[in-house]
């Protein structure tokens, strides 16, 4: 009887610990960033200023919420995974400019090797394809973010 009793209390303790790691790791990924400028994200332009970006996992995929210090603005994204090849020195937001328009484009968190990605909009493809006629590249803008 003791002995069960030791296995039960041993498999309690490791669920435990387990289920305490899963939440550490879904709320892995907050900062706060300072935007110097207008940008794109999905189908709205929001303002330069202080965002919170909060990464997290809901059911089978990965989300991040983007909202305005002010609290007026606040959006979920779907996000895919990419890989780096190298462990990030600090957290950062990567922007696609195109002219003096600015597109969201990836999400890097310090000490990660691995990044997430949004999708291209339509507005970003359509962008995309003009530049690519006059042969010019989008220019890639890293703003750095601070972890909370």
């Amino acid at each position: 009887m003791n002995k069960q009793m030791i296995t039960i209390m041993a498999a309690v303790i490791f669920c435990v610990t387990i289920a305490v790691a899963s939440v550490r790791a879904q709320d892995a990924g907050n900062f706060v960033v300072t935007i110097p400028f207008d940008f794109n994200v999905s189908s709205k332009t929001l303002p330069a200023g202080d965002y919170y970006l909060r990464r997290s996992i809901d059911g089978a995929r990965v989300v991040i919420q983007i909202r305005g210090k002010d609290d007026t603005q606040s959006i979920y994204l779907p996000i895919h995974p990419v890989q780096g090849s190298d462990i990030q020195s600090e957290s950062k937001l990567v922007f696609n400019k195109y002219g003096d328009q600015y597109f969201l484009s990836q999400l890097w968190i310090a000490g990660r090797s691995n990044g997430e990605e949004l999708g291209r909009t339509s507005r970003e493809r359509s962008l995309q394809r003009e530049m690519a006629r006059r042969t010019t590249k989008p220019e890639a803008i890293a703003v750095t973010g601070k972890l909370n």
